[in-house]
């Protein structure tokens, strides 16, 4: 019976501690169950993809998809920023220059569940490098002098 009561607390105790606390104003929502990394906060995950925004990022809105098998998880992230804001984080991300279109691979489904959508042709996109163990890809839309910037960054 000690033995039946021991067992019980420990999976409270271990469900408790896999819970998310409360959920980050930046997150877009989560499902029910969702895996996320440490506490699941913006700095937190930023952290984890070797991810830093801007100083002057507007609008920060991010997911991120823990997996218990496999990957590292993949996060969505999207804000708003200045050419300058933009041109520094590129540089920091360590992804190519910006070309015409959108990423490849990139099928106008990707972040569909968080209100991303691609029209049109003028999306300027850059992705990272195959080695290291985060690749980016960003795709990038301006209008009214800002750039909307949306961000896919994988553990490979």
């Amino acid at each position: 019976m000690l033995s039946v009561v021991v067992c019980a607390i420990l999976a409270g105790v271990a469900a408790w501690l896999l819970l998310p606390g409360e959920a980050d104003p930046h997150d877009y929502l989560r499902e029910r169950g969702d895996v996320v990394y440490g506490d699941g906060s913006l700095a937190t995950v930023l952290a984890h993809y070797d991810v830093s925004l801007p100083d002057e990022a507007a609008d920060v809105r991010f997911h991120d998809e823990e997996s218990l098998i496999g990957s590292e998880g993949t996060l969505f992230l999207h804000f708003k920023v200045s050419d300058a804001g933009l041109t520094s984080f590129l540089q920091t991300l360590n992804v190519g220059p910006l070309m015409p279109g959108l990423p490849a691979g990139w099928d106008g489904s990707e972040g569909q569940r968080f209100g991303w959508s691609f029209p049109g042709s003028s999306w300027r996109a850059a992705q990272g490098p195959a080695e290291g163990t985060v690749t980016a890809s960003v795709a990038v839309a301006r209008a009214g002098g800002v750039n909307s910037v949306y961000v896919i960054a994988e553990h490979v």
